[in-house]
């Protein structure tokens, strides 16, 4: 009995489908470029969700921890809630002297910094030499919290600043921080508590609302 000609076997490769293995395959590459595309679409189409508001602060975070230490100069985070305004400003550097700025002994807490130093953190509504410029958004990161999105507490070293119009963060030259805990409340009732190490000055969140940071 002859077997099929060159013709007939070309042809019937040609009808050949795909095996299973290679459907599973092909699915399998869809499913993981979806996986990374789907969560960067989501933050596009929906600029108010409370997953691109804790990426922003620990943005602003980072970057005020490099600026501080890449300059050698105090660097801030400042958070102006009535204009749900969020900036990274570059303070001035120490003077040779290294007096920071002038502040009253009650406006000093009885913490000591990481170098042992009192912390250096300005009396509510004074504006020091070294403070920075109100202008935050010409800084090197800023943004601005969406309308549903409020800050539901905010706290600096100790201190409740929830109510304040302009609060101020301050990163140092050799790494470390003020003490930070914000949390944020969305609309839908989501809740976020992000918070730094004051050793590291590195920004972490929470979502357990039993496991937030005290203000």
């Amino acid at each position: 009995m002859r077997g099929p000609t060159p013709s007939q076997a070309a042809g019937s490769r040609k009808n050949r489908g795909f095996t299973l293995i290679e459907l599973m395959v092909v699915v399998a590459i869809i499913g993981v470029i979806m996986g990374i595309a789907v969560p960067s679409i989501y933050r596009q189409w929906h600029p108010e969700s409370m997953v691109k508001a804790t990426k922003d602060f620990m943005e602003a975070c980072n970057q005020a921890r490099s600026s501080a230490i890449l300059t050698g100069a105090e660097a801030y985070l400042e958070i102006r809630a009535p204009e749900r305004q969020v900036s990274v400003v570059a303070g001035s550097a120490p003077s040779s002297g290294g007096g920071i700025e002038t502040i009253s002994a009650q406006s000093r807490l009885d913490s000591k910094s990481v170098s042992g130093e009192n912390w250096r953190m300005a009396e509510r509504g004074s504006s020091s030499s070294s403070a920075p410029s109100p202008s935050g958004e010409n800084g090197p990161f800023s943004f601005k919290i969406s309308d549903k999105i409020m800050i539901e507490g905010l706290g600096i070293n100790g201190e409740d600043w929830t109510e304040d119009e302009i609060a101020r963060v301050r990163f140092y030259p050799n790494g470390t921080s003020d003490e930070f805990s914000i949390v944020l409340l969305s609309d839908k009732g989501e809740r976020r508590n992000i918070w730094l190490d004051v050793v590291t000055a590195m920004a972490d969140f929470e979502v357990d609302p039993h496991k937030f940071k005290p203000r």
